[in-house]
């Protein structure tokens, strides 16, 4: 064990609270943008004849904000490996905040034309940017304050965040939707919601203004690179290229052993919605399902963390992978069924289990693989290219299969199933890290200041 390892200070719980209340405020913004491409901006951003083609051209901008989040998780890897992992925490908060307020206040197509698209791209992207280091800063803290033997559990808390997050974005979608009528969400009742983000963000900011620096990253905090040197010589020294060259397997690992939970999460909560549309369905039960799965997910997101730290990371995450696997034709088959109980027992099986099983034990097993010095780099960069090659074009990907498969799900159910396997292999081939206690090594050129 480490020696920074052995002198970890107890765990505080408000710690744990800036971190789960800091990602529910972000990805409450982050995933309202997922519902409102299916439900609004395919008709005042990208209004067509064929709702389903103006269906994919908004999941497209949903899904530049996934191809943003590997450059935040860079740019903040950077930042939060050498100023800091609060820092980074505050940063990211305020960013998704400002966005998402900013595409409540945004006009429509039919009122400023080609513009509005553009400008909804570029604040999508700006949300990417900060997911890119959210997620990432709030699991790392929680990790370097976490006594090893718990680290399963707390590591998981954000995920806790996001299913939080998720369940008041779609609950205040479900709410606007449900009060007001079609031509009023349109006009103007769908901003409230994004509206209501500038309240969330401010007081979030004051709660993570309160957390301390974690102990671990003071122990081996690294300086910056010089800013008078030449970019060729800063790229040499930053986190992400050492990341690459030390643990270029590692990284592989956490590229490919998210591929199940992105997918599923984005084709069984986001999609799916779309899915209903096309099908003529109501959406009410998809949306209140998602909404059950969510609070749901807040009790078993954290169970399945304190199993992985019993049993091992590698079987709990291999078990959800299977679930999801296992569930995907059966899923969409109940959403046919129109009812709904039977469309929130197929939530409740993929996302509330399956899903939930890879969110609870991947984020220590992530964090495990790397040492301190270029943990934030190494997983926010990896983990967010895996987030993008299978989570955030799967959206846009599923409804085009919809399109290609004339309407059918089987290639929707054939894309869940490789995601799964690949998730499957990747964890298979990797080595258990729950008792394992990484060292902080400085990288070339520097020196640790313990």
């Amino acid at each position: 064990m480490s020696e920074v390892a052995s002198k970890r200070p107890m765990f505080q719980p408000r710690v744990a609270f800036a971190a789960v209340f800091g990602t529910t405020i972000e990805w409450y913004d982050f995933a309202l943008y997922g519902t409102a491409a299916a439900l609004v901006f395919n008709k005042v951003y990208f209004p067509g004849s064929d709702p389903l083609v103006g269906t994919v051209l908004a999941y497209g901008t949903f899904a530049i904000g996934f191809l943003a989040r590997p450059l935040g998780g860079a740019y903040f890897g950077e930042k939060g490996d050498t100023k800091g992992r609060k820092s980074v925490l505050v940063t990211t908060l305020l960013l998704m905040g400002l966005a998402t307020t900013a595409i409540g206040l945004l006009p429509t197509y039919s009122q400023i034309g080609a513009a509005a698209p553009i400008l909804l791209t570029l604040l999508r992207f700006v949300q990417g940017f900060a997911a890119g280091g959210e997620k990432t800063g709030a699991l790392i803290i929680l990790f370097e304050n976490a006594p090893p033997k718990w680290r399963g559990l707390l590591t998981s808390l954000p995920a806790i965040g996001t299913g939080t997050g998720t369940l008041l974005s779609t609950g205040a979608f479900a709410l606007v939707t449900g009060l007001l009528s079609e031509d009023a969400l349109l006009a103007w009742g769908w901003r409230l919601p994004f509206l209501f983000s500038a309240a969330l963000t401010f007081f979030g900011l004051w709660v993570r203004r309160s957390i301390d620096e974690t102990a671990e990253f003071k122990a081996a905090h690294i300086a910056p690179v010089a800013a008078h040197r030449s970019l060729r010589e800063r790229l040499a020294g930053s986190r992400f290229v050492a990341a690459w060259r030390r643990y270029p397997k590692q990284m592989l690992i956490v590229i490919g052993a998210g591929a199940a939970e992105n997918a599923g999460y984005y084709i069984f909560g986001t999609f799916s919605v779309a899915y209903a549309e096309d099908r003529h369905l109501p959406t009410a039960a998809l949306l209140s399902g998602i909404a059950v799965a969510a609070a749901v997910k807040l009790v078993t997101v954290p169970a399945f963390g304190a199993l992985s730290d019993k049993v091992g990371r590698r079987p709990v995450s291999i078990g959800g992978a299977l679930v999801l696997l296992a569930s995907a034709w059966p899923f969409f088959a109940l959403v046919d069924g129109g009812q709904t109980w039977t469309v929130w027992a197929a939530l409740l099986v993929t996302l509330g289990i399956g899903q939930s099983a890879i969110l609870g034990s991947q984020p220590a097993f992530f964090a495990e693989l790397f040492d301190t010095d270029v943990r934030f780099s190494a997983v926010g960069v990896a983990n967010n290219i895996g987030t993008v090659l299978t989570g955030g074009l799967a959206p846009v990907l599923a409804t085009t299969l919809l399109i290609w498969f004339d309407h059918s799900v089987t290639g929707v159910v054939v894309f869940i199933a490789l995601m799964s396997a690949v998730t499957v292999v990747t964890v298979a081939l990797a080595k258990e890290t729950r008792h394992t206690e990484p060292e902080r090594t400085a990288t070339a050129g520097h020196p640790v200041n313990a």
